[in-house]
């Protein structure tokens, strides 16, 4: 990791580590890093993706129950107290969109596995007012410009809901949907031009 940034400032960047499994091991070493450079750990900014469900659901690379222990609410509650500039992707939708699901089963997925999250962050005595604001998704966007455009304003809709309906959120930012996207990959192969 110390090569990677070697003459980059981490006082001045915002990195995303889009792995999962080894976020922790990863976030740790970029941590060391900026402890070389004289950066505080509560400096550091970027986004860590911690979203192990979508591995098991896309990829079946682990089982659910070590997968859960992974995505471990300590964790949750040390990025919080000890990183308040690094953001949590816990929803990473990608995977399951290239390998076929639909808009809407992208959005379902996505729902069902933040909600899943939520709830194990409150039952550890999370705030949800607090981090639910760090939340960040990640989702995938295809061909048909309007039915992106329409899932991305009812997912946005439909999140703001469940956290202030089911989860109590009153904060507006922990009720906002934050996300990226990225082009799909699936509509430009062949066989799906047909």
């Amino acid at each position: 990791m110390r090569i990677c940034f070697d003459q980059i400032s981490l006082a001045e960047v915002s990195t995303s580590m889009t792995i999962n499994a080894p976020a922790a091991i990863l976030l740790l070493l970029y941590e060391l890093v900026g402890e070389e450079q004289g950066v505080p750990s509560k400096e550091l900014r970027g986004t860590v993706q911690n979203d192990v469900l979508k591995e098991y659901i896309s990829r079946g690379t682990t089982s659910t129950r070590p997968s859960r222990r992974c995505a471990d609410h300590r964790y949750l509650r040390l990025l919080r107290r000890e990183r308040p500039e690094v953001e949590h992707d816990l929803d990473q939708r990608v995977h399951m969109r290239e390998k076929g699901c639909s808009a809407v089963q992208e959005v379902a997925f996505t729902l069902a596995n933040a909600i899943a999250y939520v709830e194990g962050g409150i039952a550890a005595g999370l705030d949800v007012n607090k981090f639910g604001q760090r939340l960040a998704f990640f989702f995938n966007g295809h061909n048909n410009v309007f039915q992106e455009i329409a899932k991305f304003r009812a997912v946005r809709r439909m999140w703001a809901k469940i956290m202030r309906d089911r989860f109590g959120a009153t904060d507006e930012k922990a009720q906002m949907i934050r996300f990226h996207t990225q082009t799909g990959g699936s509509p430009f192969r062949p066989s799906s031009r047909r």
